[in-house]
């Protein structure tokens, strides 16, 4: 109810020309940070990096066909030869052909060139492994919509506190304003001491600086908002604040899942994993097919005054290679085994993360009563003292005291309900369904 006062009270004193700023929603914030950010745009072209990098790896299956004119002059004796026969003409029988110091011979050839690998295990598992990074690829997009979203939910949280915390700075300094006239007509009316008028200008003064903060706290925090959701500059205002209630107006069936970036852990190893398969694989051989068909000419190119075409097949088999094989896959074994120690390491610490917000939870919901209570208790005590001080029943350092600890309970009341707001989210973070669960109702696809 206080919140919500001060809110209210906050509207009332808001200038015309920023109560017309541009403003969102919590889902309107979520929705446009997961969809415009850089950082979003960033890891949707890795994704399709990945994707073309699985075509790539695909691509080693299909032949190869390669075409090519060349053109090549000799007066070598054995060159030349070959380029007439390649031509087709029958010099070994021609009289006038000098074996030894032969004219100068050209030839434009034209060949058209099949290539096709019948087998080779690293083909195979390249394409596995590309696979696999393109799912990581994915995961991590996942993440990064859910970083993205709840950075926005974070930005969104920082508007508000600065916005209450401006409402409870504007109403300590008009109730600063008048502990200063109540100290100045009792100094007027000489029942009132100097040293309590200058204490009560020092405090106005100070609260004058803090309202001066608070103002400028929403400004760079509206700000910091339109980083949030993808705008290049400007200020973003919210158009309602959240309550603790806000959650549970999502549907809460989704189910928890392991987040994206351990799921991008998780494919990483099983990348690597076949990367040390595919180290192992260095060892067998390798078949292939090449094919081609040529035409020669003396003169011009693409003639035929001879053509032939070629079929052959080749067995490769590395037989050593001087422990280059074996320290590869002794490399690859390592950083498997590091990855999923690291894998490991991640989920222990999620594991503890979400015990950790759970407990938090608790934590925050039982201070935001206590600083609730608080308020209430600071609200009376002020307001009492304040009575007795018009009254000349008591001093104006005790007020000033009872004003500095209602000025407390009021800070206490804000972080205590916004660090409640942000453990909740933080929780759905840590079960890796934050942005499912704020767009539930209109989900946006990457």
């Amino acid at each position: 109810m206080y919140r919500q006062t001060l809110f209210l009270i906050l509207f009332l004193l808001t200038p015309p020309s920023a109560a017309l700023a541009q403003s969102v929603d919590i889902v309107s914030a979520v929705e446009r940070a997961v969809t415009k950010r850089p950082t979003i745009v960033a890891s949707q072209a890795q994704q399709q990096a990945a994707a073309s990098a699985v075509r790539e790896a695909r691509s080693r299956y299909l032949p190869q066909l390669n075409f090519s004119e060349t053109f090549s002059m000799t007066n070598e004796p054995a060159g030349s030869l070959f380029i007439a026969l390649n031509q087709e003409r029958d010099v070994m029988s021609s009289p006038g052909y000098n074996f030894v110091d032969p004219d100068t011979q050209q030839d434009f050839e034209t060949r058209l060139t099949l290539a096709q690998t019948l087998f080779d295990a690293d083909t195979g598992y390249r394409l596995k492994e590309a696979n696999k990074r393109l799912e990581a690829a994915q995961a991590r997009s996942d993440w990064s919509r859910e970083s993205a979203g709840f950075a926005a939910f974070q930005a969104y949280l920082g508007v508000q506190r600065a916005l209450a915390d401006r409402a409870a700075v504007d109403s300590s300094e008009q109730e600063a304003s008048e502990l200063l006239r109540l100290a100045d007509e009792r100094y007027a009316a000489g029942i009132g001491l100097k040293a309590d008028q200058l204490r009560a200008r020092v405090f106005h003064a100070e609260a004058s600086r803090r309202a001066l903060t608070a103002r400028n706290n929403v400004i760079l925090t509206q700000r910091r908002l339109a980083l949030a959701i993808g705008q290049a500059e400007g200020e973003i205002a919210i158009s309602a604040p959240l309550d603790a209630a806000f959650f549970a107006s999502f549907p809460s069936a989704l189910p928890a899942t392991e987040r994206a970036d351990l799921q991008a852990f998780s494919l990483d190893v099983e990348s690597l994993a076949l990367a040390t398969k595919r180290s192992r694989a260095a060892y067998l051989p390798r078949l292939d097919l090449s094919a081609s068909y040529g035409l020669h000419h003396e003169s011009r190119p693409f003639g035929a005054d001879g053509e032939a075409w070629r079929l052959g097949a080749t067995l490769n088999w590395e037989l050593f290679d001087g422990f280059r094989r074996d320290a590869s896959v002794a490399r690859a074994d390592a950083e498997k085994a590091a990855a999923a120690a690291e894998l490991s390491e991640a989920r222990r610490e999620q594991t503890f993360r979400r015990a950790e917000v759970e407990l938090r939870i608790a934590e925050a919901r039982a201070r935001k009563e206590s600083a609730e209570q608080g308020l209430v208790a600071a609200l009376e005590g002020q307001r009492l003292l304040q009575q007795r001080y018009e009254s000349g029943l008591t001093d104006l350092v005790d007020l000033l005291a009872t004003q500095s600890a209602l000025d407390q309970a009021r800070s206490f009341v804000v972080a205590a309900d916004i660090q409640l707001l942000f453990l909740s989210g933080q929780a759905l973070l840590e079960e890796g369904r934050f942005v499912a669960t704020i767009l539930a109702k209109d989900e946006v696809s990457p």
